[in-house]
């Protein structure tokens, strides 16, 4: 069977997408997917992306945020994430961003659109290549939580989940830090089992810039990338270093910026979003 897949880059976040509205995967190929994210040996990419009818024609709007009367419409599709590791996680802010692009670019949404992602709803905006996201208010914030910080040169930022769970350490000088060593370190660390979490390490450049690196759990190494993980440390900056909205951050890949509130009430991701290439391969060939 000869299966067709778009190649996508967000940012640096490199994913796999399959048009799975026929319901081709059912999301419990672990293997396949974990084989087909492989570098080297097969496509290679960061996670895996589905792309699937929505699972209801209207959602009620996710309580506490303000929505403008386009998000009364019905979700265009529905969005499932894949680590690397083959499994499924909850969200993916790059790997959103990526979808609506795709979604927009084949004419399954319009520019602006709305899309379900674990049940919620997210409402994202195509200009160009630049793909702004609306995200989730940030959960289970925590400016302290004692995770036995014991590095030179960084202060603990605090923990927060943005979608998935991110922890956030300041540094002096974001190119010496070891982010593998210390992102598997932290990811692992009692304080935030038994889900672990992503690590993310931040120098403050200016009044509204930032440098990130990130270790992204489930991936288990540090990608270029981190959508979750820039909304995650624009937050923490803007409330342990008291810095103003908009900002902007420097990855690896690229730049990204968030938009929020004082109060985190709205809070958006932008960034772009480049399609590589399609392609097929022979499922034969990975089963």
């Amino acid at each position: 069977m000869s299966i067709r897949f778009t190649k996508l880059s967000a940012t640096g976040n490199d994913f796999i997408l399959f048009d799975n509205r026929a319901g081709l995967f059912r999301g419990d190929e672990e293997q396949l997917f974990r084989t087909l994210c492989t570098r080297r040996v097969a496509i290679g990419a960061d996670g895996i992306l589905l792309i699937e009818a929505p699972r209801a024609k209207r959602m009620e709007h996710s309580a506490g945020q303000q929505a403008p009367s386009a998000m009364l419409h019905a979700p265009s599709f529905a969005m499932r994430y894949f680590n690397r590791d083959g499994r499924e996680s909850e969200m993916c802010g790059n790997g959103a961003r990526a979808a609506a692009y795709y979604a927009c670019r084949r004419h399954l949404a319009p520019a602006e659109m709305q899309f379900e992602v674990s049940g919620d709803l997210y409402h994202a905006v195509v200009t160009g290549n630049k793909v702004r996201l609306r995200m989730q208010k940030p959960r289970n914030l925590n400016l302290t939580p004692h995770a036995g910080l014991d590095d030179a040169g960084m202060e603990e930022g605090g923990f927060v989940n943005t979608g998935v769970p991110h922890y956030v350490l300041f540094v002096r000088d974001i190119d010496q830090v070891d982010a593998a060593k210390l992102g598997m370190k932290y990811r692992h660390h009692p304080a935030f089992q038994p889900a672990g979490t992503n690590v993310n390490f931040v120098a403050v450049d200016s009044p509204s810039k930032l440098h990130l690196r990130t270790y992204e759990r489930g991936v288990e190494e540090e990608t270029l990338a981190c959508g979750t993980g820039a909304v995650a440390s624009a937050v923490l900056a803007h409330l342990k270093k008291h810095m103003p909205f908009p900002i902007h951050l420097i990855t690896r890949g690229g730049g990204l910026t968030v938009y929020g509130d004082d109060k985190l009430e709205t809070l958006e991701l932008e960034g772009e979003v480049r399609l590589v290439y399609h392609g097929e391969f022979d499922l034969k060939n990975f089963t």
